[in-house]
């Protein structure tokens, strides 16, 4: 397995990633738009050079970042790819000193907390839309 910042990546091939987990996929350019405009993202591959893993980051670049679509191929799982894609980030992270923030789902907060995360932090609750308004 191979970690890798910020690599030119294949639009497809992350949207083939994303469906393997029934993840809403986005028209080619519309996913490649929100890539490039992003602060940064990593990934996983395997041995034939397939990407596994994946994980993206929205930042202003000064304080905070955003981590968004932490996502590892199911047929990877439990092998540690996760783990080693979000040591990869938070080293990141830690070298422009910006703090992340995420959206942990169900179920997966206890990897998170592996790293540093915590649940509640001084009495922020994380709120967002998940219909059309």
């Amino acid at each position: 397995m191979e970690i890798r910042r910020n690599e030119k990546i294949d639009i497809n091939e992350l949207n083939e990633l994303l469906a393997t987990n029934n993840w809403r996929t986005d028209p080619v350019e519309r996913l490649e738009r929100a890539v490039n405009c992003s602060w940064g993202w990593i990934t996983a591959r395997d041995e034939a050079g397939r990407m596994i893993g994946f994980v993206h980051v929205l930042s202003d670049g000064i304080r905070h970042a955003y981590i968004t679509r932490m996502i590892v191929h199911p047929g990877y799982r439990n092998k540690g790819i996760g783990t080693s894609i979000m040591n990869e980030l938070m080293n990141m992270l830690r070298e422009q000193n910006l703090y992340p923030t995420l959206v942990a789902t169900p179920g997966k907060a206890d990897f998170y907390k592996r790293f540093g995360f915590e649940t509640e932090s001084a009495g922020l609750t994380a709120m967002c839309i998940r219909k059309s308004y």
